[in-house]
């Protein structure tokens, strides 16, 4: 075959651009700025959001009950780091650097088991944003919770929990702990 006798494409999506590339999976022409390679070969960008699309079998309601897990875990997570990280002086950098992955990795499984694994685009940044905002407020229970007269056994140990509310130690913990849900496949 010569040169002459084979078909000019245009790429659907660009007519001003010719091209010899076409999707493997609907075989429409696109030119290289729309391809995408994948390990089976170049596809247009509509045939891969397709298929990413599968993945994503969650319902609105399941992004507000992992949020709500996320939330409940994550105050009692935020309670615990502001009573215990103190304990560790200028080490507590180091353990929350250890231990709010872990956290954040052992709230993401919980909330991914509440909604029976199903999962949609949105419901990494709830998850994450609410395990923070939980943080704060056990944060904040620990902190002010005894001096308002909250919480009944807390308040017997007041000796051990911090007076500041905003410690960098557990800002560091509940960053790293949402950075981790957020890398999850939720």
């Amino acid at each position: 075959m010569t040169d002459e006798t084979l078909p000019t494409l245009r790429c659907a999506n660009h007519p001003a651009r010719e091209t010899m590339l076409r999707c493997n999976k609907c075989d429409k022409p696109i030119c290289v700025q729309c391809a995408v390679r994948t390990p089976v070969g170049y596809r247009c960008k509509e045939c891969v959001a397709g298929q990413q699309a599968i993945f994503y079998n969650g319902n609105p309601s399941d992004s507000l009950i992992a949020g709500a897990v996320a939330l409940v875990l994550g105050a009692i997570a935020g309670a615990l780091a502001y009573a215990f990280l103190g304990f560790f002086g200028w080490f507590s950098f180091i353990a929350a650097i250890f231990v709010g992955p872990v956290v954040g990795g052992l709230i993401a499984e919980a909330a991914r088991r509440a909604v029976r694994k199903r999962r949609s685009r949105q419901m990494k940044w709830i998850v994450a944003a609410a395990c923070v905002i939980g943080i704060l407020a056990g944060g904040l229970l620990v902190t002010v919770g005894p001096a308002l007269g909250w919480g009944g056994a807390v308040a017997d140990f007041t000796w051990i929990i911090p007076t500041v509310f905003l410690r960098w130690d557990v800002l560091l913990f509940a960053a790293l702990a949402a950075s981790t849900i957020y890398t999850r496949h939720l």
